[in-house]
């Protein structure tokens, strides 16, 4: 048996009202098409639900044990889908996919700033490598990435600003001190490099290619707090875009910006071109933005080394 809820609306309103007429004016259709509603649900069923005579229409005693029934499942529909939009209103659900190395810096304000909004919020982090955080939007997992400009042209690009690189030393190391260093001067120091799967990696190549340096990797780890401890150590030196100095303890450590060549990364917020997003994640994309303002003003690039 095949009634759609809908149909078991009007059948409902239309037991309830005194004629067809009444039923239809208070549903907002036609007549006719009220009358073909209940024809079909009367098909449907195999069933005479109203006793039609020349004077008037009634109910018949399956309509009657009909109206009952429908008159049910259509309030306790009204009432679940009411419920449904009711919870996710308080408690939505928001995912959003971005570069490891921005997680730490990025997310305590952007969460918090839609915890203000949204105190029972669902949020899901993916903290992935530049290619799969724009897959993760174009599939509808994430609702917006935190990463570089993609190649697809179906993801709306937001530039947010530059995340420029900066040599980390040990604080005494002979290349520690104050202001922008020039690539070539890396020479002859042990250098410890990210894996050549990351985004921070292939920038470093690139930028060492520019400077026609030739400076091999002595160490080549996964996760940058791995290379930052490996510094830390005394066992060589490493260059990270400024945004990720939020993943370690930057005590005993020295940070230079790197020139000749300027490098850095142009991040962004990405979404699918053409999807609008919910008002929880319109929260945290502003919380993203906001995030990234707050930072960029700290320009860590000028602080003083931390001991």
């Amino acid at each position: 048996m095949n009634v759609t809820i809908r149909q078991l609306e009007v059948f409902a309103a239309t037991a309830q009202a005194p004629s067809f007429t009444e039923a239809a004016a208070r549903l907002g259709i036609s007549q006719p098409a009220l009358s073909e509603t209940i024809r079909r649900i009367e098909q449907e069923l195999g069933l005479r639900l109203f006793e039609r005579t020349t004077r008037r229409v009634v109910l018949s005693a399956e309509g009657r044990a009909l109206a009952g029934l429908a008159e049910e499942v259509v309030r306790d529909v009204r009432l679940g889908l009411k419920d449904v939009v009711e919870r996710g209103a308080r408690r939505p659900r928001v995912a959003i996919a971005l570069l490891p190395s921005l997680a730490s810096a990025l997310l305590p304000a952007a969460v918090d700033h839609l915890k203000a909004a949204y105190p029972l919020a669902d949020l899901s982090v993916f903290d992935v490598l530049h290619e799969r955080a724009g897959g993760l939007v174009m599939e509808g997992v994430a609702d917006m990435a935190v990463t570089m400009r993609p190649a697809d042209e179906e993801l709306a690009f937001e530039p947010l600003g530059a995340d420029l690189f900066h040599l980390v030393t040990p604080r005494g190391h002979a290349l520690a001190g104050r202001g922008a260093l020039p690539w070539a001067r890396l020479a002859g120091h042990p250098f410890v490099a990210l894996a050549p799967s990351t985004s921070v990696r292939r920038m470093v190549d690139n930028a060492m290619a520019a400077a026609d340096l030739a400076l091999a990797a002595r160490y080549e780890v996964e996760q940058i707090p791995s290379a930052v401890g490996l510094v830390r150590a005394g066992l060589g030196i490493t260059a990270l875009p400024a945004f990720t100095f939020a993943m370690f303890d930057r005590r005993g450590l020295a940070l230079r910006p790197l020139r000749a060549p300027d490098v850095s990364r142009a991040l962004g917020l990405v979404m699918r071109q053409g999807r609008p997003i919910s008002p929880a994640a319109q929260r945290l994309a502003e919380g993203v933005r906001l995030a990234f303002r707050q930072i960029a003003r700290r320009k860590p690039g000028r602080d003083r080394p931390q001991t």
